[in-house]
């Protein structure tokens, strides 16, 4: 069972607006909240919902079909805007996200702490050897055993 949406954003930037009023990346948008970019999507806001328009290219003069999508929506009427309490509800939500992540994360280097360490030239190395490319044009020089170039 899928959470019922309780926020929907209109942005013309998905990242930029959850980053902005969600105060989290994109990734860890919360289930309840529903980011729409397209102006079917913005014009299919249903009656009721609570909404907030975050736009980072806002154009007065040449507006985009999300924008006058966002402009009807809202001039239809039967949405909702944000309270403070809303924002505080979100605010709390990331507090518990971000106690949860912490508290995985310093699990996780507890786990790690005896764990063997590569040192930063190794690890670069090992990723330039990794994705090295064969080439024609490189001579490889053959193997000599015993004998010493330098003398």
């Amino acid at each position: 069972m899928t959470e019922p949406v309780r926020l929907f954003i209109a942005t013309d930037n998905a990242e930029r607006a959850c980053m902005a009023v969600l105060s989290c990346a994109l990734s860890d948008c919360p289930p309840f909240v529903r980011i729409v970019t397209d102006a079917a999507a913005i014009a299919a806001i249903p009656e009721g919902a609570r909404c907030i328009g975050q736009w980072f290219a806002w154009s007065d003069r040449k507006p985009d079909e999300a924008q006058m999508a966002w402009d009807d929506r809202k001039a239809r009427g039967g949405i909702e805007g944000v309270s403070e309490a809303f924002f505080q509800r979100i605010d709390e939500w990331n507090a518990k996200r971000r106690e949860a992540e912490a508290r995985i994360l310093a699990e996780a280097v507890a786990e790690l702490s005896d764990a063997p360490v590569t040192s930063f030239s190794d690890l670069v190395n090992a990723q330039a050897a990794a994705h090295a490319v064969e080439s024609d044009k490189v001579a490889v020089l053959p193997k000599q055993s015993g004998v010493s170039r330098w003398k």
